[in-house]
């Protein structure tokens, strides 16, 4: 075994040094290299008298190699002639991971040594760079708990009077995957180098990540990382920079929950910035990604009215009113009947916002013409409360009227909107969301 993880290592090294200027030190690609265009010359014609050659042996596979960053930070432990790594099962890693590196085993070795036994991920189960800020790399490693396949642990070893010692364990909880490594660079321009990592947890149907950033500061590893990524369901993880300052932004994209019961959805976009004044990364901007469906129109009108943006909202209602081309989910003509009369009721309610009663009074007579004598009846009777206690007592207590009307007839007007039509993954309508 020692004479394999010699050779891959040899191999490893050489591909390291050839490869170094295209990696920068934090371990992440450097900007494309343009590289020579091999030309090729025309094929010779082959006489047919000529017999061709016959293969007398299998192509031989390359092994995996591991993936390590270049860097320019000393190294703790210098390498040199060692045994193999006395492991003997999961709960001895930690001991045995530092006993080698100690011994003089490279991290390229513990790499390949993760490898080829499956104790670690084919893809940078080791990771070397100066995360303390004194020019000396610490190490950075997943390992599998190979009893729970799916599980494992992240340990993170310090560089102390020149030997290794365990500085940070984060174990994988139960039913989760072991935590792997995302990226290390110094995110936040202070000159020090973070680690983020990730754990995936999954359900019945979807799965989820949870994301950290840790920094050292004061002798510890802390969490840098406000709130929680865990409600995204697989979500694509990136860290951006695109105005160049060195302060990363980490950008967590939820996509769909696997289940037909979840209905129609659409991604969202969350952005975790960097707050000086904390030091810590905090959730920021949210934003829904644009969908073809129409109940998700209607969510968006509904956002723009409760900001007080009441043309807006009333410009999209009078979208989910008139595109052909949004889709409906399970009954497309009871949804869009449901939808289409619920929009009318709310360009009605933005209309008075606007001072415009000549326009909600016509609204009001299209709404009643389409749907005045259908399922969709109680949106026409919502309409006349809000308009004649609005010509009476005023706006607001024209609100509380038809939030108490909605309440009532909630089977009605607020169900055929909500997550029993469209799945769980869409919100349900309150009495508060008939007039904002």
């Amino acid at each position: 075994m020692m004479k394999k993880i010699g050779l891959v290592v040899f191999v490893l090294s050489f591909l390291l040094a050839g490869c170094a200027g295209f990696l920068d030190e934090g371990g992440l690609p450097a900007e494309d290299t343009p590289v020579p265009t091999e030309t090729k010359m025309p094929a010779t014609p082959v006489s047919s008298d000529v017999p061709e050659p016959e293969l007398t042996e299998e192509p031989v596979e390359e092994p995996t190699l591991p993936v390590l960053p270049v860097s320019e930070s000393a190294v703790c432990v210098l390498p040199s002639e060692h045994p193999e790594m006395a492991y003997t099962d999961y709960e001895t890693f930690p001991q045995a991971i530092m006993d080698y590196l100690n011994s003089g085993a490279s991290t390229e070795e513990l790499a390949v040594t993760l490898i080829v036994q499956g104790l670690g991920p084919e893809e940078q189960p080791v990771w070397a760079e100066d995360l303390t800020g004194d020019d000396v790399r610490e190490v950075v490693v997943t390992v599998f708990d190979e009893t729970q396949p799916r599980q494992g642990s992240l340990l993170i070893f310090n560089c102390v009077d020149g030997q290794y010692v365990l500085s940070h364990l984060v174990i994988s909880e139960v039913q989760a995957y072991a935590p792997l490594l995302l990226y290390i660079q110094d995110f936040n321009a202070d000159g020090q180098r973070e680690v983020v990592y990730s754990s995936t947890h999954c359900g019945a149907h979807t799965c989820f990540q949870d994301v950290q950033i840790l920094q050292y500061e004061n002798g510890e590893y802390i969490t840098m990382l406000e709130g929680s990524t865990l409600e995204y369901p697989y979500p694509e993880i990136k860290l951006t920079d695109f105005d160049l300052d060195g302060m990363y932004n980490l950008e967590v994209i939820g996509t769909a929950i696997a289940s037909v019961g979840a209905g129609p959805q659409r991604d969202s976009v969350n952005i975790w910035q960097y707050d000086s004044g904390s030091s810590t990364w905090k959730l920021g901007e949210q934003t829904l990604a644009a969908s073809p469906f129409r109940v998700h129109l209607v969510h968006d009108a509904e956002a723009a009215m409760n900001r007080g943006e009441y043309l807006i909202a009333s410009l999209l209602f009078q979208q989910v009113i008139e595109d052909e081309q949004l889709l409906d989910w399970a009954d497309e003509e009871e949804e869009y009947r449901n939808l289409a009369a619920y929009a009318y009721y709310k360009r009605i309610v933005a209309a008075v916002y606007l001072n415009d009663l000549a326009a909600a009074e016509q609204l009001f007579d299209q709404l009643e013409t389409l749907f005045g004598r259908g399922n969709q009846y109680a949106y026409v009777d919502m309409a006349e409360v809000f308009l004649l206690v609005h010509e009476s007592d005023g706006l607001e207590v024209a609100c509380t009227a038809v939030q108490q009307y909605s309440e009532t007839n909630k089977a009605v007007i607020l169900t055929p909107l909500g997550s029993s039509v469209y799945g769980y993954a869409n919100p349900d309508f309150e009495p508060a969301d008939v007039c904002p």
